[in-house]
């Protein structure tokens, strides 16, 4: 029994106490605090996986993502309080643009007392999945139903994931424990002032302390819900949201035993050197500079534009800074597999990720024997560092490749960054043929 897998689950709400105070990430005409308040809560879904002395933390977060300073600290508020390391948990973030500011948009105010709160409220709900941990079966599947009311935003381009995977667990007497699915399709139907989980708070009502359903997002990042409907938020939200909701609420009700869970469990996590853009002419980012400068002056302070210019003239200092300084371009991010034998495994990148990408890493693990449902493609885990680009995406440009690193306030990713990803996960990838 010693290296029997034992699994636990529980949910608990993250909603800020004082929304009045609050900065929400991810749209750049936002420029006040939650002035409208809580749609709905923000929660943080936690299951354990114990075997032995090995414990593995699985963090499902109502929230855009984390840079660095806010990944440690979260992190390290749960390992105070749990024991386990943050090489053994993975955060993986639903990406709802109605949550607080975490570092996305660079040099928007942080709430750092709640992000310490929110790791505070992650851990004791990990304490409690440890403690709930049992022996499973696992029932996993890719439904029937897709997600219909999504589309890829770069225009000319057809790649789109509208599967949605779930696995549900039951204990040894039947009874569901949790539910794990995941879908492509960002979180940006809220664009109120308002907390919200956008249209996973669909999936939200379906979520109890004793039976979570915890939501991975997947290879999602180029795929928006269909905003040209021209419908009400809350008709939006509730659309899409109940796309993924219902069938998932079927499948749960009606998914059979499973199979027993009860491969090694084993994971893998390094701080991974990627490479980006190299930017080297001074002269030529310094008359960008003067240029952006100038446009910002002419702007009146009441115009949004002056808002836009300001990102770009900041991100041109950051970048000038950058070789001034002499230093290196590339980033540095955890990379993190997690697997149980050769039943599952989960796959953290700590990017917004792209259909491209994510099906690469989905077939490269198909290859060595893993079934397509028991593969988690999980973007936003862990640090959310921009955008990784796919190779074949440079001959088109556009924000995905060069003009979202400029409100994460990072450098432009170049086609180098996305082979580094994929290497490291192949390296993965061989030891299980």
């Amino acid at each position: 029994m010693q290296n029997t897998l034992r699994l636990g689950f529980a949910d608990a709400i993250i909603t800020p106490h004082h929304p009045e105070y609050t900065y929400l990430d991810g749209y750049g005409f936002r420029l006040s605090p939650a002035t409208e308040g809580v749609r709905d809560d923000l929660h943080a879904k936690v299951c354990a996986m114990a075997q032995g002395d090995k414990i593995f933390l699985l963090f499902s977060l109502d929230i855009i993502g984390l840079r660095e300073d806010t990944y440690r600290l979260v992190t390290s508020q749960i390992s105070d309080l749990t024991g386990v390391a943050r090489e053994d948990m993975a955060l993986s973030c639903i990406h709802t643009h109605a949550a607080p500011a975490s570092g996305i948009l660079d040099e928007l105010p942080i709430d750092t007392d709640y992000f310490a709160w929110m790791g505070e409220v992650c851990g004791r709900a990990a304490l409690r999945t440890i403690e709930r941990a049992c022996p499973v079966s696992a029932s996993f599947a890719i439904l029937p139903e897709t997600l219909q009311t999504s589309h890829n935003r770069r225009e000319g381009r057809d790649p789109i994931d509208r599967s949605i995977r779930a696995v549900a667990f039951h204990d040894e007497n039947g009874k569901l424990r949790g539910v794990i699915t995941s879908a492509a399709c960002h979180a940006v139907v809220n664009t109120a002032y308002s907390i919200s989980a956008d249209w996973l708070a669909e999936l939200n009502k379906l979520s109890t302390d004793e039976v979570p359903y915890l939501f991975l997002q997947g290879r999602g990042a180029d795929i928006n819900p269909q905003l040209y409907l021209k419908l009400p938020i809350d008709e939006m939200i509730t659309r899409l949201g109940s796309e993924l909701s219902i069938p998932v609420a079927q499948f749960s009700a009606n998914a059979p035993q499973g199979k027993a869970l009860a491969g090694e469990l084993n994971r893998h996590y390094e701080i991974v050197r990627i490479p980006m853009k190299e930017m080297t002419d001074l002269a030529t980012i310094k008359e960008e500079i003067a240029r952006q400068s100038e446009a910002y002056c002419a702007i009146s302070p009441d115009d949004i534009q002056k808002h836009f210019v300001l990102r770009q003239l900041q991100w041109y200092r950051h970048m000038a800074k950058m070789i001034e300084d002499g230093e290196d371009f590339a980033l540095h991010v955890p990379l993190q597999a997690l697997s149980i034998g050769k039943e599952c495994v989960f796959l953290f990148v700590p990017f917004e990720l792209l259909t491209l990408t994510g099906n690469k890493l989905e077939e490269m693990f198909a290859k060595v024997g893993f079934a397509r449902e028991t593969i988690y493609v999980c973007g936003y885990s862990n640090m959310t560092e921009g955008y990784l680009a796919p190779v074949e995406e440079f001959a088109f440009g556009g924000y995905e490749v060069a003009g979202a690193a400029h409100w994460y306030n990072i450098p432009e990713a170049s086609p180098e960054s996305e082979p580094a990803v994929l290497d490291w996960f192949r390296k993965i990838s061989e030891e299980f043929k």
